[in-house]
């Protein structure tokens, strides 16, 4: 089941978070802020961590196992398919050392992808593969038109295809399900990168069928830096890990015969964790998170963030902007592009005859737009606006009202 526990609608959640009042942060999908009940998480464990006494055996073991089971559940898997990782690229590198290509056989990737999942498969590249690149199209019905492009790239010589469920940049979706099946017919890997859209937006391994997923939780999942999770298909069943750890090995919870040394490794996808995993402090802010996620559901924090956005969406288009319709789109990450002939001098004017910034016409929006406590990120040739469970039309409202003045 997804974790959509909660009937009824979803209602602002500002109040959990540690947010100025004047604030509006639209940004994170380049770093969640904590929930208070998540940097508390963190404080206690710490603490804890501070006296070590307090720490025994089982605190390596049984705070893993039960994030593990609440990560299967985000995803719609199992348990036993999850490998806790410090990091996206991580989870990715375990795959690629799994991969073996041949000269002349493609990677099908995203145009603009996020660079931890193009780097992770240089050594692909080096076995005589190449990539093959799908750009986004321009014009009208833009999704669709990626979408089927992404399709008929991947051939008979396709050795992986990798992505993510929404685009790092703009929130483009992607139909995950018609991707793995076309992956199927061919034999290609399939991996998906969703630390932007996990536990926000539903997804369900058994009907996409890819044969990795991974995710850092610091962004959508609102924890800390350095511990995320993948999850991993058949294919890496009897895979080799990149991380050779007795935390990892049959038997290691029996502190006093650690010398005893095994060569079987702990059942599942466990061989693959890191030992980060045994951080107090990084697997208790990731609790905290996942059941402060669980409690919003990502059903209803989709709808949440589709509605409180409904209206700014439709003035910015008023005022020439251009965005993706919402079903083409994800909810908590979407981009803006400018309107034609964007005069910047009169930006600088008009918003309160701020400072001129350096950098590119949309940086120095960007800047500016934080000098009046509105964050936003650039991404490409887009203002990207990425909102969560503590903002409020009002919000919005502010974000439109300085961008009126272009």
């Amino acid at each position: 089941m997804q974790a959509n526990s909660e009937p009824g609608q979803l209602t602002c959640r500002r109040a959990d978070f540690d947010l100025p009042e004047d604030l509006v942060y639209l940004n994170s999908a380049y770093m969640g802020p904590l929930p208070r009940a998540v940097r508390d998480a963190g404080a206690a464990a710490l603490a804890r961590r501070a006296q070590p006494w307090q720490l025994g055996a089982a605190d390596f073991f049984e705070p893993a196992e039960r994030v593990r089971a609440q990560c299967a559940t985000l995803v719609n898997g199992d348990a036993e398919s999850i490998a806790l990782v410090p990091t996206a690229a991580w989870g990715l590198g375990c795959v690629a050392a799994q991969i073996q290509a041949r000269a002349g056989q493609n990677i099908v990737v995203l145009g603009e992808q996020f660079p931890s999942n193009i780097y992770a498969w240089q050594p692909l590249i080096a076995q005589g593969a190449h990539f093959r690149v799908v750009s986004a199209p321009n014009g009208e019905q833009r999704a669709a038109r990626w979408n089927a492009a992404l399709l008929e790239a991947i051939d008979a010589d396709t050795v992986l295809v990798a992505m993510e469920q929404a685009h790092w940049t703009d929130g483009t979706l992607f139909d995950l399900t018609a991707v793995g099946r076309r992956a199927r017919e061919v034999g290609a890997w399939f991996v998906i990168d969703a630390t932007q859209t996990v536990g926000v937006m539903p997804l369900d391994v058994h009907a996409v069928q890819p044969d990795a997923l991974v995710a850092h939780c610091y962004k959508s999942m609102l924890s800390n830096y350095g511990l995320g999770f993948a999850w991993y298909g058949p294919r890496m069943q009897q895979g080799r890990p990149t991380e050779q750890s007795w935390l990892l090995r049959q038997g290691a919870q029996d502190f006093a015969r650690l010398v005893d040394y095994q060569d079987a490794y702990a059942p599942g996808m466990r061989r693959f964790d890191s030992s980060t995993r045994a951080n107090p402090v990084l697997i208790g802010m990731l609790e905290a998170a996942l059941d402060y996620m669980s409690g919003c559901g990502a059903a209803r924090i989709r709808t949440y963030l589709s509605a409180i956005s409904r209206a700014f969406v439709e003035g910015v288009r008023t005022r020439g902007w251009r965005v993706a319709d919402e079903s083409e789109r994800a909810p908590n990450l979407f981009g803006l592009q400018a309107p034609k002939g964007t005069d910047l001098e009169r930006v600088r004017t008009l918003l309160a005859g701020l400072q001129a910034p350096k950098g590119t016409d949309l940086e120095r929006v960007r800047t500016l737009l934080a000098q009046r406590r509105i964050h936003v990120s650039v991404r490409g040739s887009v203002i990207r606006v990425s909102p969560h469970v503590y903002n409020t039309p009002n919000d919005f409202a502010r974000l439109l009202d300085a961008l009126g003045h272009l």
